[in-house]
Formats: structure tokens, C-alpha cells, sequence
């Protein structure tokens, strides 16, 4: 099985959790992949197990439909009492979080008033109106995440404090962070609160489209790439002081994995921590022999965090985030090797080399987005590959900018020019990201199943090469051997 198995283990754990929402087939497709379990067991064939999994994808999704009588109470609902259980995220004019609601047995996403400061944890009353979510896609995408309705909240009262938790505490350093950022003029303030935490909601709506058609919305999306940019800051630096290699990932695993939790625990977050841990950990178990270097793979780490993503989180299989984020990290993951060691790599000047790579990186994750990217948005932009190469380094800069200058947007004396210095960059940059947006040709429309036959196309090679490398492995029995092209 090889290579491939875990990979394709993720792969059909995600298409079965995707189909079970759009087909449920329920006891049936426990008892189909009961049987593909045994058939996998008894051939020793990956497909065959990819199959079982698929299946059992599809039996774990149970679909939820609110009784007649919620589906008559609710949007009669005036006031509701309730416990907040996520991450409270601020948008232009509201506040939004999830409530439990106990006596009810739904969940409601409430906005409120922007000044209510709401923690994980908390028991609350509500007092506004019910409404539903429009239009229909967001609605089931709600659903999916167990959220059964909105809450338009007037009116917050705290009826009973959150008691000391990982996520209150991360709440609240969010808030202080979002805070020492209120002095910037508002949209700094609110690029810079998307780039560094997540939030944004903060963003208009004419901006989050910009970066759409720019083909850089993942630039908004704390992801991989951010991790990326922290986790080299932090090599460098600890690279200055001489600590080992081994010790600097011991002591940048805890830092991304606090990164993650202030970030709101979002799944690009959570899978580039896996990835970042399983090599961190690898590195560790290296250096005192007990691994062979040859063991690492990142396919590896990348199908071990979509796993445990997807356990955590089922309904993530149709979530545009998790689609992009895997989906980019993967086509990074297979086809870069491919220019890594390619002459022409080897030929160029040293100080090309960064962009070379740079804009490698950029078109393998194109690559790897494209389908989702279409079935999305409806549309690509192909001006992304420019976009990335241009905005990515100012990225960067933009990120290590605002977390040296969050001390000192925190002191009376030093704000003003902390403030103009993270003006000064963020400014210009979203010129630039509306301005890509709107050259000619900068949105291509696709058709409604372009993103479908992609991924059949990719499914298709993916059982193909699985095949041949079970043909071509030794057996109970002689087995044709088939050379893959290439």
C-alpha cells in the first residue's frame, strides 16, 4: 500500500463526509463499507480500503432537522437564555457569536452590540428577534456546523461569568490585541486585524471582494502561509542566539500552538500546526537516532492533519477554508519537488533564486485551489500568480510590522508613529490589491461543475497510480507488473 495509503485514507474520509451531506444513505453505508473493510483486508488492496473509509464518511454524517414545533417557535423568539461557545468575532457593526440555547436544543449564531464584551463560557440573555439566514447556501452551511438560525441581539446580559478556561483566556487576548489596534484609522485596522488575527469581519464587503478577484483572498485566511511567516522569524531570531535546530522547534511548537488559539482555532490554522508539529517532533525523535531521516514525508503530515481536522470537525469537508487551505497545501506539497530539482533552478543566478521559488510556491498552490476556487466563487483570476509574487513579501512585512509595532501602539508616546509607520504600509497595499482586481481579464468565469471534473480527474490519477503501486508490489500470488508513465 505504501506512500499512498494515508493520503488516500484523508482523501475518501473527505469525499465521504461531503457526499453524506449532499446524499445521506445512513445504516446502509456502514453496512457498504463493513463489506469494502473486509474485501480491503482479505485483497490487502488500498482502493478497496479507501472505499471502506469513504463509506464510513458517509454513515458518520446524520443530518439535522429542527421538529415542527421549533420549526413554528422559533422565529416567534423574542428572548433566549444560553451559553456562548466559541470565539467572539467583531464585525463593521455587530458582534457575533454562537449561543446554546439548553431548553431549546439548537444552537443560534447571535449578533449583538458591538460594546458587549461576551466570553466562551458565559450564560447569557438575549433579548432582539430570530432570523434566518439568507441566502440559502449560507444557511446550509450553518446547518452543517449544527447552527440553526441567527439572532439579532439589542440587548446582552450576562447572567453568570465564564469560568477559567483555554478559550476565555484566549478570547480575551484577542480582544487586548484587537484593542491596541484601535488607534489606526480604520482601514489599516482592519487589514491589520484580518492579517494578524483573523478578524475579517472588520474588512468591507468591497475589500474582501478586491482580494477575491485578485486571486489573494488566502492572504486574508490565517493559514499556513502565516505560520510560515512566524515560524521563519522566530528560526532567524533563534538562529542568532546559535540555539540547535532541535531546540528551536521545542520552543516554536508551543509558540505556533499559541498562534493557533489566539487565531480562533480556524482549520488552515490547525492543519499547518499539525504539519509544523509532526516535522517539529520528527526532527526531535531524529537527532537522538530513533527515526531515519528517509521516514519524512509532509504527504504524510498533511493527510495526518486533514484526518484529524475532519474527525473534529465533519461538516469542514464542504467548508470553502478547508478546501482551499488542503487543497493549496497539497498541490505545494506534490508538484514543487518537481521544480526543486529541475536544471533550470540550477542555472539561475542566486538572486533570482527567491522569486523563482517564490512564484513556483504560488503557481503549485494555484494549481492545487483551482477547482474550489471556481466552484466557490463561480470564477479564477488569473492575475493571482502576479498578485502572490508582488503581495506575499509585503505580507510578511506587513505581519512582523504590526507584531513589533503592537508594543508600541501600546504607549502614549510612541503610538502616534507607530501608528503612521502601519498606516504607511497598509494603505498602498490595499490600493494595490483593488487595483489587480480591476484589470482587464482579471475574472474568468467557469462553468457550474468545473470544479466536480477537476477533482474527478485528480481522483481518477490518484486510484490509477494506487493501483500500480499495488500490481507492481510483491504478493501471495505473481501479480502483472505495470510501469507508470513517467
Amino acid at each position: 500500500m505504501g506512500r499512498a495509503l494515508l493520503p488516500g485514507i484523508a482523501a475518501a474520509l473527505g469525499f465521504g463526509l461531503a457526499f453524506g451531506h449532499i446524499q445521506p444513505l445512513g445504516p446502509l453505508a456502514l453496512g457498504i463499507a463493513l463489506v469494502f473493510l473486509a474485501l480491503g483486508a482479505w485483497r490487502r488492496s488500498a482502493p478497496l480500503l479507501w472505499a471502506s473509509v469513504l463509506f464510513l464518511g458517509m454513515a458518520a454524517v446524520r443530518p439535522f432537522s429542527l421538529p415542527p414545533h421549533l420549526a413554528f417557535q422559533l422565529p416567534l423568539l423574542r428572548e433566549c437564555t444560553g451559553i456562548v461557545v466559541d470565539l467572539p468575532e467583531p464585525t463593521a457593526k455587530k458582534l457575533s457569536f454562537t449561543v446554546e440555547i439548553p431548553s431549546l436544543g439548537v444552537r443560534l449564531l447571535a449578533y449583538g452590540p458591538q460594546e458587549v464584551s461576551v466570553l466562551p463560557g458565559q450564560r447569557v440573555r438575549l433579548f432582539g428577534q430570530y432570523g434566518v439566514p439568507e441566502p440559502q447556501g449560507w444557511r446550509e452551511y450553518l446547518g452543517r456546523r449544527g447552527i440553526q438560525g441567527l439572532f439579532w441581539a439589542e440587548g446582552v446580559e450576562i447572567l453568570e461569568e465564564a469560568p477559567k478556561s483555554i478559550l476565555s483566556w484566549a478570547a480575551l487576548a484577542r480582544e487586548k490585541l484587537r484593542s491596541l489596534l484601535s488607534s489606526l484609522p480604520e482601514r489599516p485596522r482592519a487589514l491589520l486585524a484580518a492579517l494578524l488575527l483573523g478578524s475579517r469581519g472588520l474588512l468591507s464587503a468591497e475589500e474582501k471582494v478586491a482580494f477575491r478577484e485578485a486571486g489573494v483572498a488566502h492572504l486574508l485566511a490565517l493559514s499556513g502561509l502565516h505560520v510560515g511567516i512566524l515560524v521563519a522569524g522566530g528560526w532567524f531570531l533563534l538562529g542568532l542566539l546559535r540555539i540547535p535546530r532541535a531546540w528551536r522547534y521545542a520552543l516554536l511548537i508551543p509558540i505556533v500552538a499559541l498562534y493557533v488559539l489566539i487565531g480562533g482555532l480556524r482549520v488552515s490554522l490547525l492543519r499547518a500546526a499539525v504539519m509544523f508539529g509532526v516535522v517539529g517532533i520528527f526532527w526531535l525523535l531524529w537527532e537522538r537516532g530513533w527515526v531515519a531521516r528517509a521516514w519524512l514525508d509532509p504527504l504524510q503530515g498533511l493527510s495526518l492533519a486533514a484526518i484529524l481536522v475532519l474527525l473534529l470537525w465533519p461538516w469542514s469537508a464542504l467548508d470553502a477554508s478547508f478546501q482551499l487551505s488542503f487543497s493549496a497545501t497539497f498541490g505545494i506539497v506534490l508538484l514543487l519537488p518537481r521544480w526543486t530539482g529541475t536544471p533550470l533552478r540550477k542555472r539561475l543566478p542566486s538572486f533570482l533564486l527567491p522569486v523563482a521559488d517564490l512564484g513556483a510556491v504560488s503557481v503549485c498552490a494555484q494549481i492545487g485551489v483551482l477547482p474550489f476556487l471556481g466552484s466557490s466563487f463561480g470564477y479564477i483570476a488569473p492575475y493571482g500568480l502576479l498578485a502572490n509574487i508582488i503581495l506575499i513579501p509585503w505580507t510578511t512585512l506587513l505581519l512582523w510590522a504590526g507584531i513589533l509595532g503592537l508594543p508600541f501602539l501600546a504607549i502614549p508616546q510612541t503610538q502616534p508613529w507607530a501608528g503612521q509607520i502601519l498606516g504607511a504600509l497598509a494603505e498602498p497595499y490595499l490600493f494595490l490589491v483593488g487595483a489587480i482586481g480591476k484589470f482587464p481579464g482579471a475574472v474568468l468565469p467557469v462553468g457550474e461543475r468545473f470544479g466536480l471534473w477537476y477533482l474527478l480527474a485528480i481522483l481518477g490519477l490518484l486510484i490509477l497510480r494506487a493501483s500500480q503501486e499495488e500490481f507492481s508490489s510483491p504478493g501471495p500470488w505473481p501479480r502483472p507488473h505495470l510501469a507508470w508513465p513517467g
